[in-house]
């Protein structure tokens, strides 16, 4: 048996997660779970998708899929297109990194393993691979994953026969082609793939997070369908209700108090800072 193998198999898993399978209320997610399941239980080829806004349960199912399923002794590997989604799955890794998939892509990419390697007798051995964030890479990446998987097995059907558990939301960022225009970053996204028609989309649209502030989550998914009125086309207006208005140089400072109240004393508290992080593109955006 491989390292990487028993390291998969001795992996923790988060008491919550497991717990949380047994409370999935009747509804979408526990249908999706239950689709997902009854897949990786008859070890039945199939790629699915899971799709909806934030909010909506998308994590929360990966992890009790994770949890549940590593619990009887089999793999689960979990990987994201970003390493911030990455980290909400336990023992995450950008897909990248897990899969080995090469930096500079195009129609005949493979990933950087061959068939002898760790990495091949893992996912070999894996019941399924989860890939969180899947919109926001490019087409070809997941392509190169599934060109990859089935000259290693030696099995003509996606991810070579593999159970492949997608998801995101297609309402937020789209893969980024370096200088390209909105038309080529929408060809990059895997609808225009040639493996989506075989691919079973799972909905959520429930919200489960946001019950207290439904007006919030209406307002961001308004925005994601663009249904929001805009301001000179590419601009929205903040609701007052959401926003300090500009009354002077006092109103910067009951800006920054709102944002991070009593600041001095929680300067060493992680999770404190971890909730009102100013995540830009570039440190400069931040720094203007």
């Amino acid at each position: 048996m491989s390292g990487l193998i028993e390291d998969e198999l001795s992996l923790p898993i988060p008491l919550d997660d497991l717990n949380a399978a047994s409370k999935l209320n009747p509804g979408q997610l526990l249908q999706a779970f239950n689709t997902i399941k009854h897949a990786i239980i008859r070890k039945q080829s199939q790629t699915f998708f899971i799709d909806g806004p934030g909010g909506t349960g998308k994590t929360f199912l990966y992890r009790v899929l994770l949890a549940s399923f590593r619990n009887v002794g089999l793999i689960m590997i979990a990987t994201a297109t970003s390493g911030i989604a990455a980290i909400q799955l336990p023992s995450g890794r950008t897909a990248h990194s897990k899969l080995k998939i090469p930096i500079k892509l195009d129609s005949s990419s493979r990933c950087n393993f061959t068939k002898q390697s760790e990495v091949c007798q893992l996912l070999d051995r894996a019941a399924a691979i989860i890939w969180d964030e899947a919109p926001m890479a490019d087409r070809k990446a997941i392509e190169t994953v599934d060109r990859t998987l089935r000259e290693m097995f030696g099995v003509d059907l996606p991810f070579g026969g593999k159970i492949m558990i997608l998801g995101g939301d297609f309402r937020q960022v789209v893969p980024v082609v370096v200088g390209g225009t909105r038309s080529q970053a929408v060809k990059a996204s895997i609808v225009e793939s040639h493996l989506w028609s075989s691919i079973k989309v799972l909905h959520l649209a429930d919200n489960i997070t946001a019950q207290n502030d439904q007006s919030f989550f209406d307002f961001l998914l308004r925005i994601g369908n663009g249904e929001e009125p805009t301001v000179e086309d590419n601009m929205i207006r903040i609701p007052d209700s959401m926003a300090i208005s500009f009354e002077g140089e006092h109103s910067i400072h009951h800006l920054i108090e709102s944002t991070f109240p009593d600041l001095g004393s929680h300067t060493y508290d992680p999770e404190y800072t971890m909730d009102r992080s100013l995540i830009t593109p570039l440190n400069e955006m931040l720094i203007s």
